[in-house]
């Protein structure tokens, strides 16, 4: 008999990168605004503490001193404080770091993987595709794929186990597809959402009041889930597959359709995250 398992969730910000509204939300002013390096913070009954990606950390800077992370570092302005880095936010919450077990990477971008080194007994989970790619790439092409490689830890694959129907139990959700059953409980479900990175994976998650999506970067503004406004077509110049990005939007629109209860967080979108961090103490 399988159990079903609620979890706590709190979502949080480790710094922030800038760029034009009108790149990430076609039509849209030419005005600079912030993205917030978001991540999860959840607490299940039973494995503890979860991270679902890091955030940035000073290391994006040591990463982009010299070329070619230092064109990563010029076409994202960075802005990170210490105390904003997502070990120094748990110890001030009074977490240890070894607390840490497990930590979800939807993809392999710098701004999701600043604090991976931070939590050396933590095993990591992520989709083959993105390990592949980040355990086969170095140089120009990691930087031309958002990697800052001094930022993954040596024993990555050691660590890793990939989200493959192989290691864990699956659901089928009839707009999304094939569901990683993370715990075997329905607490955490892992999602595809290719297109913006390799292999990039989303969170569903069970809290006692609501379901919670974590989407990453599938969008960056609420803007192009809500109303199909689409980034500028520039970014494809960035993105793994247009093809992919297009489909996994028009899958989460589809299950946001068919389950308008869920609540859709974009990892980057200043609104959301200030409406969530506003109301979470009290929701979740």
């Amino acid at each position: 008999m399988i159990t079903i398992m609620n979890v706590k969730f709190w979502l949080k910000s480790a710094g922030y990168c800038t760029s034009h509204q009108h790149f990430a939300l076609r039509g849209s002013k030419r005005k600079t605004i912030r993205f917030p390096a978001t991540y999860g913070l959840i607490h299940h009954p039973v494995h503890g503490w979860i991270l679902f990606d890091t955030g940035y950390t000073r290391r994006f800077f040591e990463g982009t001193q010299r070329f070619p992370g230092s064109i990563y570092g010029r076409l994202t302005p960075v802005f990170i404080q210490p105390e904003e880095e997502v070990v120094s936010a748990l110890r001030e919450s009074g977490i240890k770091p070894e607390e840490i077990k497990h930590i979800i990477i939807s993809h392999f971008h710098a701004d999701h993987t600043g604090g991976m080194l931070d939590f050396p007994q933590a095993r990591f989970y992520a989709s083959p595709e993105a390990l592949e790619q980040v355990n086969s790439v170095s140089g120009f092409q990691a930087v031309r794929r958002g990697i800052l490689t001094n930022q993954i830890p040596r024993d990555l694959m050691e660590r890793s186990v990939p989200l493959t129907e192989e290691n864990f139990s699956t659901k089928e959700d009839p707009h999304l597809g094939t569901l990683i059953d993370l715990f075997d409980d329905g607490s955490i479900l892992l999602v595809s959402l290719p297109g913006h990175a390799k292999g990039q994976m989303g969170a569903i998650l069970r809290t006692e009041s609501q379901h919670v999506f974590l989407i990453a970067d599938a969008c960056w503004l609420k803007e192009t889930w809500q109303e199909n406004r689409l980034p500028h077509p520039i970014v494809k110049l960035f993105f793994d597959s247009w093809t992919d990005f297009t489909d996994s939007l028009t899958r989460i629109r589809n299950y946001h359709q068919a389950n308008p209860e869920t609540v859709i967080i974009p990892c980057h979108c200043q609104d959301t995250v200030n409406e969530i961090m506003s109301l979470q103490a009290e929701i979740y």
